[in-house]
């Protein structure tokens, strides 16, 4: 279950996303209300999962990526559209890589994330951007924003 800190990190984070032939942007939390133009050819809602740090335990680097390719395989096993995402806590140095899954409902997108040991994922929908818990009744929804990413942030 995530903690106050937790849940504070993943309420401000921003995802870099890398969609298959379009520019890299990212995905910036704003007020409640305030959101960008819907990107064309995404179809909503849009979720992003992440099988780093299960239960918020920090594993070594070769171990999530061991992860991810099992989230991947998973995904592909189910048919549905995903790119490769890295979410972001600028308020430190934490990140993590996940993926950015098109064609999956919240709860599908909530259930595979409790699959994979995560108390939250993100949905993403022309009208907000959501944390939703995995493992309660919790959720944070704000607007949302595009920019692009700093060259760096690959």
């Amino acid at each position: 279950m995530a903690t106050e800190e937790d849940w504070d990190s993943y309420v401000r984070a921003v995802i870099d996303i890398a969609p298959p032939d379009r520019d890299r942007f990212r995905l910036v939390p704003a007020e409640v209300g305030a959101v960008d133009r819907w990107p064309d050819g995404l179809v909503a809602p849009v979720v992003v999962v992440t099988a780093w740090n299960p239960d918020s335990v920090h594993l070594p680097p070769g171990d999530n990526r061991a992860r991810t390719l099992a989230l991947v395989t998973e995904l592909d096993r189910l048919g549905v559209t995903h790119w490769p995402a890295v979410g972001r806590d600028l308020a430190t140095t934490h990140h993590e890589e996940g993926v950015v899954v098109s064609g999956l409902t919240e709860a599908e997108g909530v259930e595979i994330g409790l699959h994979h040991g995560q108390a939250a994922v993100y949905v993403w929908t022309p009208a907000a951007w959501s944390v939703v818990s995995c493992t309660d009744e919790r959720r944070h929804m704000s607007g949302w924003r595009l920019v692009d990413p700093p060259p760096s942030s690959g």
